[in-house]
């Protein structure tokens, strides 16, 4: 399916399950098929509706400088276009920041939010690492550059005992053939993000922050800070997980984010 932004570009997006409509808005880089270890175990419980970030997937290319303002209408337009007025947010990463800024300039569309190995902002720069692997890319390619990422995605138990579930995830990276161009724009606006002054903002709002104990990506006094910002958040710190919640810890990261609509559904009933 496709959504019209107001730019006039097209996002795709997919709609799986019934019931209370789950957005789901993914990391840098990253289209919808990167749900594909979490949405199976979410489509029995609730209606998923993932899209793919403008450059990535199926959606029209990046043409020019990214915001979290552009990123946010995009979530807006694959939500009118599946004729929803308000859902539950989930975002990982760079989608927990745009799912921040939804859930701020646009309350009255969030049932309650899921905010996934994310962060407030403000901390300047993405990590050295992820520069130069995506600054490498072009010249030798994702699968050269991967390897350099890799420790600070993944926690160190994932990369050792199961490193087939880490090609899995190469894999997907390698359909997706996300544009150099795409990444950079992304990088930009998550290098503008900041929401610590306005988080207080979402008092009322059920709001899950869910972080891993190891990620090296963004550390885990990101997600104890994002949560202690949010009045009421309640955090769940996955022990041995990094950045990839579900590839380094799938059912307790399902588990926290079925626990959280349950808990919103139970406080706040509303009609799919």
């Amino acid at each position: 399916m496709l959504a019209e932004a107001r730019d006039g570009a097209w996002l795709a997006y997919d709609v799986e399950g019934d019931g209370e409509p789950l957005l789901l808005v993914m990391g840098l880089s990253g289209s919808r098929r990167g749900w594909y270890r979490l949405r199976p175990r979410l489509v029995p419980h609730c209606r998923t509706i993932a899209l793919d970030n403008r450059g990535t997937g199926d959606s029209d290319r990046v043409t020019g400088p990214l915001t979290m303002e552009h990123l946010v209408g995009d979530a807006l337009a694959v939500l009118d276009a599946a004729g929803v007025d308000s859902a539950h947010v989930l975002g990982v990463s760079m989608g927990g920041m745009v799912a921040q800024h939804l859930a701020l300039d646009h309350r009255e569309r969030v049932r309650s939010l899921v905010l996934g190995c994310a962060t407030a902002g403000g901390r300047g720069s993405p990590p050295w690492r992820l520069l130069a692997a995506t600054a490498l890319r072009p010249v030798v390619g994702i699968t050269r550059t991967f390897p350099l990422i890799t420790p600070a995605l993944y926690a160190q138990r994932t990369r050792d005992e199961q490193p087939r579930r880490v090609e899995e995830d190469l894999r997907i990276r390698l359909a997706d053939a996300t544009d150099v161009r795409t990444t950079l724009a992304q990088m930009a606006a998550v290098a503008r993000h900041d929401t610590r002054d306005r988080l207080h903002e979402l008092a009322g709002l059920e709001v899950t922050v869910i972080h891993g104990a190891e990620d090296a990506l963004m550390p885990p006094d990101a997600g104890r800070t994002l949560a202690a910002a949010i009045p009421g958040a309640r955090l769940v710190m996955i022990p041995a997980c990094g950045h990839m919640l579900t590839t380094d810890a799938e059912e307790e990261a399902a588990r926290a984010v079925l626990g959280h609509l349950e808990r919103a559904r139970s406080l706040s009933p509303a009609e799919a």
